[in-house]
C-alpha cells in the first residue's frame, strides 16, 4: 500500500509499504476513521496508539518504521485492508446498522448533486 500523512499545508511524506508485518503494537487511541471503501462515512474506530512495522519499500529494501499517530492508524487501516479486513468489521451491529444508514445517505446526496 501507499500513504502520504501529510496536511495540505506540508510537503509530501509519500511512503510505499509492500509486504508489510506490523511487529508491535502498544497504547490505544479513537480515531475517526474514513475509508475510500465507504464514501462519505467516518467511525470512530479504536486502534493503537504506536506501532511497529517491518516492509520493503519501492526499491526492494527492507525498513522498520516506528509510528503514532494518524501514521500509525493508517499503517492499521491499510495492513487490515490487505488482511480483507474493513473497519466496519470493528463495529458492534449496530453501529454497523447506523454505517448503513449513513452510506444510504451520502448516496443519495452524491446523486442529488
Amino acid at each position: 500500500f501507499v500513504l502520504d500523512c501529510a496536511a495540505d499545508d506540508e510537503p509530501s511524506d509519500f511512503r510505499v509499504f509492500i509486504n508489510p508485518e506490523i511487529l508491535e503494537k502498544d497504547g490505544q487511541i479513537v480515531w475517526n476513521e474514513g475509508c475510500l471503501s465507504f464514501p462519505g462515512v467516518t467511525e470512530e474506530i479504536k486502534r493503537a496508539e504506536h506501532v511497529k512495522v517491518r516492509a520493503f519499500d519501492r526499491d526492494g529494501k527492507p525498513f522498520q518504521l516506528e509510528a503514532t499517530g494518524l501514521l500509525a492508524v493508517a499503517i492499521q487501516h491499510e495492513t487490515d485492508h490487505l488482511n480483507c479486513v474493513l473497519m466496519i468489521d470493528k463495529l458492534s451491529a449496530l453501529k454497523k446498522r447506523m454505517m448503513g444508514n449513513k452510506l444510504a445517505k451520502a448516496r443519495g446526496e452524491a446523486q442529488a448533486e
